[in-house]
């Protein structure tokens, strides 16, 4: 049973059908450029945390043989030495704690980045996945078309058989007929397209597709999203890396502890002097450094104004970005209403193209139209219904935008 569940396991995941929402989330979890931005998260997690340790004391230990000839008193043949140093930065002038809150604001903007790079994705799901069903609506009509233009066809060839109907008839039908199929193809090449991008992104052996809709929006409230909040997130980290820079002008004092055993081979020797008596085998040696920069030509402050410059012209983006979401907010809401127009219009056009369509078809079967009034018939059938469906998915693709320059995740409002 077990042997049986195993073989049938891959088989059931891969022939199951997909919502929009369940492809987003999987994308969200599995997709590797997600999965990029989450490592350079971490990266910048780590820069962090060496940020913060900075502030602990150091130890370093250290070792050293040396071997010279020929010797002195002072100078043995063979010195081996070991030291082991404890330092620590007393005051550095603010530096460390603005470099550690510089790196903090690197970390928030990779989180950002982390999140728009996520709503990015959901934005390419949701595109490829309406225009998906906008194509398999387009197969779906044109499949319908051919169906009535070969039974058509099979009914004008009986006709000509009986002397009903001439050649060219039947000709003009199969013309029709056959690029209708080519129409086909096309559109199976462009849905299968379109079906491995979904694959691409997802990450999901995607064959079928469950229906899926957007909540209407109503009383949507505008907020700045992730790409304003990168921006200002970065302009700050320069502004504390600014300051860092500047605390270089301020007095560095550093504490330091050193202590050190050493052991000597191939002493020099002397009459009546032990030269062991002048040569130290263990030291401990405490200090304390004070420096500070007088001069350098205004080269930190001239690195300072550059950063802060840089910090400047992402602000001024910020404000530019801002502005140009709430435009796009706008511009969103007035397109949701031209496509709501448009679907009443597309839906109107439908109605009278298969009253018209059902008219003509009589008219063609009992010989009172041409083949011209029926085939013109039966395209503004097939147009009206690929239109239709067209419009209805370009509002679910309008609704997801108008989310999205709201500054909320598409996701969320999915049904």
């Amino acid at each position: 049973m077990r042997i049986i569940w195993m073989v049938l396991l891959p088989i059931w995941l891969t022939a199951q059908d997909y919502g929009l929402k369940s492809l987003i989330t999987h994308a969200h979890q599995n997709n590797p450029m997600i999965k990029a931005t989450e490592l350079n998260t971490q990266a910048k997690s780590k820069e962090l945390e060496a940020a913060k340790s900075a502030f602990w004391p150091a130890l370093d230990i250290g070792g050293s043989y040396s071997r010279v000839n020929p010797t002195t008193l002072v100078n043995p043949g063979e010195v081996t030495s070991g030291y082991a140093t404890v330092s620590m930065e007393l005051y550095d002038g603010g530096r460390k704690s603005a470099f550690t809150r510089a790196k903090r604001f690197e970390y928030s903007a990779s989180l950002f980045e982390q999140e728009a790079f996520a709503k990015n994705l959901s934005l390419k799901v949701i595109d490829h996945y309406y225009t998906v069903r906008k194509l398999q609506a387009m197969l779906s009509a044109l499949y319908g078309q051919s169906k009535e233009l070969k039974a058509q066809l099979d009914r004008i060839r009986k006709f000509h058989a009986a002397g009903l109907a001439t050649q060219e008839d039947i000709d003009k039908l199969v013309a029709v007929y056959e690029n209708n199929r080519y129409t086909i193809e096309n559109t199976k090449l462009a849905l299968e397209t379109r079906m491995e991008n979904l694959r691409l992104e997802s990450g999901l052996p995607v064959d079928t597709l469950k229906k899926s809709m957007f909540k209407e929006p109503h009383n949507v409230t505008f907020e700045p999203y992730e790409n304003s909040k990168i921006l200002k997130a970065t302009a700050n980290a320069l502004n504390e890396n600014a300051n860092a820079i500047n605390a270089g002008y301020l007095p560095q004092i550093t504490i330091q502890d050193t202590y050190s055993r050493s052991d000597y081979d191939n002493l020099a020797s002397s009459p009546g002097l032990d030269p062991s008596s002048i040569l130290l085998d263990h030291q401990n040696q405490a200090s304390v450094s004070v420096s500070m920069r007088l001069f350098d030509n205004g080269k930190m402050k001239k690195e300072k104004e550059a950063l802060q410059y840089q910090k400047l012209a992402l602000e001024s983006e910020r404000e530019y970005r801002i502005n140009e979401q709430k435009m796009q907010f706008r511009l969103s809401q007035k397109n949701l209403q031209t496509i709501q127009a448009k679907l009443k219009s597309a839906r109107s056009e439908l109605t009278s193209a298969q009253s018209t369509y059902r008219a003509i078809v009589k008219k063609f079967e009992n010989g009172l139209v041409d083949n011209i009034a029926y085939l013109d018939a039966l395209n503004n059938q097939t147009l009206a219904k690929a239109r239709f469906d067209e419009t209805r998915f370009d509002y679910e693709i309008a609704k997801s935008i108008h989310y999205y320059y709201a500054g909320k995740d598409p996701k969320e409002f999915i049904q």
